[in-house]
């Protein structure tokens, strides 16, 4: 293979750059809005692209945080860590992981999550690379889902600082409807004026700025 003229692998896959979290402290507070609150009801969709470094601070780096939802890294085995998704319910929690270890230490991974949380009978679906992965119900919720109306949407971190990405993060999107695989896959690659389809896309963050802390 060849390869002539310029290019940059400031951003891996996905652009010009990435913002990069330390694994100690740091984080994005997207604040709160009518938006992205209770993103989940009736089906919602996360995605983004992470180059992970490891499981992150205390081995549960988080990729977003909304108080009563949150994905994020767990059980780093050999290099790689299992994805997931951790809702919370009047009763019983909802507590959905990978099988396997999907997100390898060093390599950019694009991964959604769509989940619709108005019955306890939903379980996620959670890509990486485009493709499904196999999951496990680790708890079962029950009751109603909590609101988190009220809460900060936290990208790379909890509220509290206190469980940090560590790794880059890229091309963040939250989308008030369950986006299918063909969907997912179509715009996985495009920043926004590329889309195929924008339709219910309540926030983008594209972090292309190639420099900066802000």
């Amino acid at each position: 293979i060849n390869v002539a003229g310029d290019f940059t692998t400031s951003g891996g896959l996905i652009g010009k750059s990435a913002f990069n979290f330390d694994g100690a402290s740091g984080k994005i507070n997207c604040g709160t809005d009518s938006s992205i609150d209770d993103i989940f009801d009736g089906g919602g969709t996360f995605e983004a692209w992470i180059k992970a470094d490891s499981d992150g601070e205390a081995s549960n780096g988080r990729i977003f945080d909304k108080a009563q939802v949150m994905v994020n890294l767990r059980e780093e085995t050999g290099g790689a860590s299992k994805l997931r998704l951790f809702q919370y319910f009047s009763g019983d929690d909802g507590n959905w992981t990978t099988n396997d270890e999907v997100i390898t230490n060093g390599k950019w991974h694009h991964i959604a999550v769509t989940y619709n949380n108005s019955a306890v009978g939903n379980d996620p679906i959670i890509y990486v690379d485009g493709k499904q992965v196999a999951i496990t119900e680790v708890s079962t919720p029950v009751g109603t889902r909590d609101t988190d109306a009220s809460s900060s949407l936290i990208i790379g971190n909890a509220t509290g600082d206190t469980h940090t990405f560590d790794g880059h993060i890229a091309m963040v999107r939250f989308f008030s409807d369950i986006r299918t695989e063909a969907e997912i896959r179509a715009d996985m690659f495009n920043n926004f004026a590329s889309m195929a389809n924008t339709g219910n896309l309540q926030l983008m963050y594209q972090f292309d700025e190639g420099t900066g802390t802000s």
